[in-house]
């Protein structure tokens, strides 16, 4: 059975082997309403499922505030058990440790440069 994928403004994203994957597009700035439509794509494919997230981050263009915000409220924990992000600069490590220490998600989030790294340290999220 092939797997399902839905494509949005700003994100490819599909399930694979009980994880979340979210490619974001060279697209323009996430706003609240890509946000939004992403949180619920995500809960569309997880049926309800809390799952694990990788989020490629390599090609993005940023969010604005209200974008941040809304990926990291209180409820997003009921949809992201854990949560990776791929990177592949000293840029994106920084916006990513801003992101994760002044926004505090209220789910584990680590940065990694290889999938391969992302995907285990997920899997061993999973209890």
């Amino acid at each position: 059975m092939a797997q399902r994928e839905i494509v949005t403004r700003t994100e490819r994203i599909w399930i694979e082997d009980g994880i979340v994957r979210c490619v974001v597009l060279a697209t323009a700035t996430h706003t609240l309403e890509d946000a939004e439509v992403n949180a619920r794509t995500v809960v569309e494919l997880a049926e309800g499922r809390k799952l694990p997230m990788l989020l490629d981050t390599r090609d993005s263009r940023g969010l604005d505030r209200d974008a941040r915000l809304f990926y990291v409220r209180p409820e997003a924990a009921e949809q992201v058990s854990a949560l990776a992000m791929l990177i592949d600069s000293q840029i994106g490590r920084m916006f990513g440790n801003f992101y994760t220490n002044v926004h505090r998600p209220p789910f584990p989030l680590r940065l990694f440069n290889t999938e391969s790294d992302a995907v285990a340290w997920l899997k061993a999220q999973v209890v």
